[in-house]
């Protein structure tokens, strides 16, 4: 009996091969998709030869997806290039593996704490729309809201695993018709639904390039795009701005920031991501983005000023007690508390570094100035770090 599972098993996958090697159906010959919700996004893929039809001439739109196929539609729809064997015990010579292996080193797709890919497990609707909105470079780990994102899914709460994933996918537009009452994440993802937001991602517009203007409030931004156009680009009161991934205004982008701007299918613009020279308002809004957006970057301000008539007396005391507990001795607490510079510059520079690095995490350019020593850059921002990286964390408490 067992011998015989084994066998049909083997049958089953060696049919499974076969269609998926099979040539490419032509979008013309698909005859399950006429009047399809999904039909204009799946023959667009078809005639690419990014998704493939059967050789019955069916498509089944509502057949699940699998983490192999999935990673062979995404490299193919982006050009990317098949790289070599993947680091998962699972996927030597599997006839994705190519794929697999290029979209796991872009961190598109991740495996499992078994070493494994599970290339034929079927792909969910949180997983799919996690890995579409990994393949645009928005929802990095690196980026951090001052605000928070207010969920649009009665079934997808604040503390779910994916619900940046799916709030960016909602903003972007790329979310079919059917998920937009109850997202249900748990739900296979369907090969139409599937064709429908990669063929609605890749039809977004992404403007890429250098600011020559910011416009001066008026939220009009000029570019200087890699193809060498020059374009101005409106960005809307509920566009999301980040700048070396903090949440932050149009009007703080500066010019000769590196800017990548992605629009909607309606082209309006609603993700701005710059990055430039750092900022004293970049170290402001990072450390209200560490504090959950509970402490704003004007209240930061008036913090690091002495205005405590902005906090309260609670608030001053938690952070005494919770500067102790992170290991500063009370001297060095209350140094903070009264901005007693000139005592903390007696701290050594490993210090600072390790209290920048360690407990906020701040941007990339200023903790490298600060770990290779260069401190008559970074000098300014490291006492404003200090003074602060009790902040972020005591909010999250």
């Amino acid at each position: 009996m067992k011998l015989l599972k084994h066998r049909l098993l083997s049958l089953f996958t060696s049919f499974c091969l076969l269609l998926s090697f099979a040539p490419a159906v032509h979008a013309a010959t698909i005859s399950d998709v006429d009047g399809h919700w999904a039909e204009s996004a799946i023959r667009a893929l078809v005639q690419s030869e990014v998704i493939n039809g059967y050789p019955n001439g069916k498509f089944k739109p509502d057949q699940s997806i699998t983490r192999a196929e999935l990673a062979k539609i995404l490299a193919t729809a982006y050009g990317l290039n098949k790289t070599g064997q993947t680091k998962f015990s699972d996927t030597k010579g599997h006839w994705a593996e190519g794929y697999i292996a290029t979209l796991a080193e872009k961190e598109v797709f991740t495996g499992y704490p078994d070493g494994t890919f599970q290339p034929e497990r079927p792909v969910n609707r949180a997983e799919i729309i996690t890995m579409l909105i990994r393949m645009t470079n928005l929802g990095t780990a690196e980026e951090k809201y001052t605000f928070e994102l207010e969920p649009s899914f009665p079934d997808v709460a604040e503390d779910f695993w994916a619900f940046k994933y799916v709030e960016i996918a909602n903003r972007l537009g790329i979310l079919p018709a059917n998920y937009k009452d109850r997202f249900q994440p748990d739900r296979l993802a369907s090969r139409a639904e599937t064709a429908w937001m990669v063929q609605t991602l890749r039809n977004l517009k992404v403007v890429t390039g250098k600011i020559l203007d910011n416009g001066d409030n008026s939220g009009f931004l000029t570019i200087e795009t890699n193809s060498g156009d020059v374009e101005n680009v409106l960005v809307m009161p509920d566009t999301i701005v980040f700048r070396n991934n903090v949440t932050t205004t149009a009007e703080k982008i500066q010019k000769n920031d590196n800017v990548t701007i992605y629009s909607n299918p309606s082209g309006e613009y609603r993700f701005v991501k710059a990055f430039g020279e750092v900022t004293k308002d970049d170290l402001l809004s990072q450390i209200s983005a560490y504090a959950q957006g509970k402490i704003t970057p004007e209240q930061v301000t008036a913090i690091l000023s002495g205005d405590w008539d902005t906090v309260t007396e609670e608030l001053k005391g938690s952070i005494y007690d919770r500067l102790v507990e992170f290991g500063l001795t009370p001297p060095e607490a209350e140094s903070i508390l009264v901005r007693d510079w000139e005592h903390l510059d007696t701290l050594s520079r490993d210090r600072l570094a390790e209290a920048i690095s360690d407990y906020l995490g701040i941007t990339s350019d200023l903790s490298r100035a600060i770990l290779d020593q260069d401190f008559e850059r970074a000098k300014e921002y490291a006492k404003i770090e200090l003074a602060t990286m009790a902040l972020g964390r005591l909010m999250q408490r």
